[in-house]
């Protein structure tokens, strides 16, 4: 009788382990079902974010581009302050907007704010009207305290300029992204962040067949550089490095 108590006690202590690892399988799974949930909460509010920020953009077009979530920007701070600023941004133009003069959205550059010429200038003027100079200043008091650099490019459509003051559209799209410069730099943007660029009629976005299509074209974009952009602006190539002069 013994000896059976014995060879059953020896059955139930060669078993004991089995107990152990299946807590620790049941711990493990555990621990990874709550890290997935985590990780997949955190997508689903940035997406959220995402998905509002992008139908308050433009919710009128279909063909607009869109800011974009990457895997690796999914739980970035820096994302989610640009998004934030980007709102900010919204709702500074909003009057634009309502207008259809406005369209905000992020290209391989950086975040860009379109804004149609009429909105801003007169024809054939570089002075910023009026009515403008408000949303303006705003946006450059929003600027002044970001670090990342920032462009300002004047585009026109193909009709031909010739004043005394223009003698083309080149002086003035660079006219037109001067004044907005000078605007951004008397509200505290740090001149060094700036680029003023006049690109003319040769950076159209559609055909200049058409008067809605030359409407497009004349723009002023206002160009948030990403940071890699930004950095790159600051890399000079010398080319006279390696002449040796006898």
């Amino acid at each position: 009788m013994s000896h059976k108590k014995k060879k059953h006690e020896e059955h139930e202590n060669h078993e004991r382990w089995l107990v152990s690892y299946a807590d620790f399988i049941t711990l493990l799974f555990a621990f990874f079902v709550v890290m997935y949930s985590t990780s997949s909460v955190n997508e689903g509010k940035f997406r959220a974010v995402s998905d509002s920020a992008q139908g308050a953009f433009n919710p009128s077009s279909l063909t607009a581009k869109r800011l974009e979530i990457g895997p690796k920007f999914q739980t970035s701070e820096k994302y989610t302050a640009r998004i934030e600023q980007v709102a900010v941004i919204k709702q500074v133009f909003k009057d634009m907007e309502k207008k259809n003069n406005l369209n905000i959205f992020q290209d391989s550059r950086g975040i860009v704010i379109r804004i149609t010429d009429t909105a801003l200038f007169d024809s054939g003027s570089a002075d910023i009207r009026n009515e403008a100079t408000g949303a303006i200043d705003k946006l450059g008091e929003i600027l002044s305290p970001m670090k990342e650099n920032i462009h300002i490019e004047g585009h026109t459509d193909d009709i031909p300029m010739n004043s005394i003051q223009f003698p083309s559209n080149w002086e003035l799209s660079s006219a037109r992204a001067t004044s907005i410069v000078r605007r951004f730099i008397s509200h505290g943007v740090n001149p060094s962040r700036l680029t003023a660029i006049g690109y003319g009629e040769y950076r159209h976005i559609t055909g200049n067949e058409t008067e809605e299509g030359r409407g497009k074209n004349r723009r002023v974009d206002i160009v948030i550089l990403n940071e890699d952009q930004a950095n790159s602006e600051h890399v000079f190539a010398n080319p006279f490095a390696n002449l040796k002069i006898e």
